[in-house]
């Protein structure tokens, strides 16, 4: 039987530099300037990103998960079966010794 291990969380992503004071204030404009850090769009980090990836092994744990729990559910009714089995072939035992 092969044993999957647990999916580990991404590492998260390297700290970016914050920009300094030179760079968030234009030089010149008085009114309805545009600052370096406003030109720059941010963007969502990588961390936070789903990918097709994840999902597909997420579908993949969960039939895997599914069909574990089938097999445990008839295992589990096998022993059953058996223990009534044993109970029967006991007290027929206990029978036989009493008729003796």
């Amino acid at each position: 039987m092969d044993v999957v291990p647990p999916r580990m969380a991404a590492p998260p992503p390297p700290p970016q530099p914050a920009p300094s004071a030179a760079t968030a204030t234009t030089v010149g404009t008085t009114t309805g300037g545009t600052s370096a850090a406003q030109l720059a769009p941010r963007t969502k980090s990588k961390a936070y990103q789903t990918t097709i990836a994840a999902e597909a092994d997420d579908l993949k744990y969960e039939s895997k998960y599914k069909e574990l729990k089938k097999k445990v559910k008839e295992v589990e009714e096998d022993n059953e079966q058996l223990y009534v089995k044993i109970l029967q072939a006991q007290q027929n035992i206990q029978r036989l010794r009493l008729e003796r």
